[in-house]
């Protein structure tokens, strides 16, 4: 329920609105979270007494919420002071009493409210919004995969709003804890609004708190605060999404149907869920094993959470592109994942995603890896992953300018994620653009200088140009940040190319070796080959790889196997793929 009151404060030369959750300072608006708000409330509505810290924690949290109240309580109170620039040593406003609370010492006005009181202000035209990280006042890190997956969601469910432009968990994550402001925060992301707000949560209970600031002027535009059973939790978020919604444009597109109830869910399913994504998205062989035990995990204690299925999807079609095992065991497990999140719900756009990216990969459908991008697109046409794939589909089928153009939406979702900057280098040396490439790469490692994706690509692009001692610099180095064997055998195949034969051969016998310790792919291995200019070794290798759908074997059509183009074992291979050639 959202927090209402129906009179103006007035103090020295601030006024608080508790129907808007707006403190103003001679009629300018000042920032204030709600916890802060809520203790400054409570301390209006007593001025003069003594208000306990067990009043103002009951106020703040609800009963049996698992949060270090000290520390959670000595933060709201600070931020209260920095907002009425007072002093705690010599207050103005708040007096602290020892060991027993707080008291309001200055005047206090209480003012009915006038409907013109205030100069109406026009709502905000806003086309674009970042939902910021949601702050953890557990008061203990253990918790923070609880605030994180819950901004996830939330984002998630903000972004089926179609007419606005919503920026991706990746790109809002970096400004966890950051120290700065919201207008400084929106420029970054270019955004006209942001939402923010905290997690609290007991056992089986959640408290939600956020609010909608218009950022060009700071202005607060809307607050909630819900409490709801933790079963309810799905069912909460479609509420904010909701109440923020119709904040926007007084309901954003009078003409789109409200969205359907959800589900609700198993308590514990959803919280091994959302432990699930915290692993996922560390994206390290590890952390995605982890992540498919808590996913299995959601699915035994309900058997009918479509999300799980879709989550475990993903995780399993990550652990196949690092090459954790054998194509043919992997994305079938992802697919069959994809499968039943959708015999369950069809409008999961994650599962979609998750097949479409399986058609790509393993079973070179294209026509169904097309299909499911645009369902997926229209299911969640703000979710830069769909436009990804979509884009990575395109490029793919050397539809490069499309591709391009699809791939520049994602980066409007996505605009600080080194991950996205650096794949689309990728997609501009697919399609020959080498220099454009470069330049994106290194914009990638201008956040990340140590992103060995970026490396990778950057060293491709490098190497099409002739520039073979700085692609090897960036290989050497891209290895040594864990890129893993693929990358290791493209830096043996730039040895070949430089005429340094016996580094390339040494590489080549180091894969042979480690391929009788763990699954090395036959196409990796034929990558040094090609290299070393034996295309007999290549061609038999490369036909080992599409036995085994190796999904790499879909860069046949990349640039550096354009010098094999002629050759009809090429283009054999490429046709039965289902490539352009």
């Amino acid at each position: 329920m959202s927090v209402s009151s129906p009179q103006l404060i007035r103090f020295g030369h601030f006024e608080v609105d508790t129907r808007s959750g707006e403190l103003r300072r001679q009629g300018s608006k000042v920032n204030l979270q709600e916890q802060p708000f809520q203790a400054l409330v409570l301390l209006l509505e007593r001025p003069g007494e003594v208000v306990t810290r067990e009043e103002l924690n009951k106020r703040l949290w609800p009963e049996n919420t698992f949060v270090d109240f000290e520390r959670g309580l000595n933060k709201a109170i600070n931020k209260l002071r920095a907002a009425l620039r007072d002093n705690a040593e010599k207050p103005c406003f708040i007096e602290t009493l020892p060991q027993h609370g707080y008291r309001f010492i200055a005047p206090v006005e209480n003012i009915a409210p006038v409907r013109d009181r205030v100069r109406p202000q026009h709502p905000p035209n806003i086309d674009s919004l970042a939902v910021l990280p949601l702050e953890n006042l557990s008061g203990d890190p253990a918790q923070e995969y609880f605030s994180d997956g819950l901004t996830e969601e939330l984002i998630c469910a903000v972004a089926r709003i179609a007419s606005l432009r919503v920026i991706s968990r990746t790109s809002v994550m970096p400004y966890k804890g950051a120290r700065k402001s919201l207008p400084a925060i929106a420029k970054e992301l270019r955004v006209d609004a942001i939402v923010e707000g905290s997690v609290a949560r007991s056992d089986q209970k959640v408290r939600i708190t956020a609010q909608l600031i218009y950022a060009p002027d700071d202005r607060h535009l809307w607050s909630g605060r819900y409490e709801r059973e933790l079963f309810d939790i799905l069912q909460l978020q479609a509420e904010i999404a909701q109440d923020i919604a119709s904040q926007i444009h007084k309901l954003v597109d009078p003409g789109q149907p409200p969205s359907a109830p959800a589900r609700k869910v198993h308590p514990q399913a959803y919280e091994a869920c959302l432990k699930g994504i915290f692993f996922r998205d560390k994206m390290t062989p590890a952390d995605l094993a982890k992540s498919t035990a808590y996913f299995t995990q959601a699915i035994n204690l309900d058997p009918g959470y479509a999300q799980a299925y879709a989550n475990l999807s993903q995780a399993q079609f990550y652990l196949g592109l690092f090459g954790m095992g054998p194509a043919s065991e992997m994305f079938p497990k992802a697919k069959a994942s994809a499968v039943k999140a959708l015999e369950l719900d069809e409008t999961v756009a994650a599962a979609h995603n998750a097949l479409a990216a399986v058609h790509i990969l393993y079973e070179w459908d294209w026509a169904g890896a097309e299909a499911e991008c645009l369902r997926a697109l229209q299911l969640s046409p703000n979710d830069s992953v769909t436009h990804v794939h979509l884009a990575d589909y395109m490029s793919i089928q050397e539809r490069h300018d499309e591709a391009i153009a699809e791939y520049k939406l994602a980066l409007e979702l996505d605009p600080i994620s080194c991950v996205y900057i650096g794949f689309f280098g990728l997609i501009l040396y697919r399609a020959r653009r080498f220099d454009e490439a470069i330049a994106q790469c290194h914009k990638a490692l201008e956040i990340n200088p140590n992103y060995a994706n970026a490396l990778w690509f950057l060293a491709l692009s490098l190497e099409q140009k002739g520039q073979l001692a700085e692609s090897i610099e960036k290989f050497e180095k891209a290895f040594s940040l864990g890129a893993g064997p693929p990358c290791r055998a493209l830096l043996g195949r730039a040895y070949a190319l430089a005429g340094e034969r016996a580094k390339a051969e040494s590489i080549l016998e180091e894969l042979k070796t480690l391929s009788q310790q763990q699954y090395i792919s036959p196409f990796d291995i034929a990558v040094v080959y090609a290299g070393l200019g034996d295309l007999t070794s290549t061609f038999q290798l490369l036909e080992q790889a599409y036995q085994q759908r190796v999904f790499r074997i879909i860069e046949l059509t990349f640039p550096m196997f354009d010098n094999l183009r002629p050759d009809p074992r090429w283009q054999d291979l490429v046709r039965r793929i289902g490539l352009p050639h």
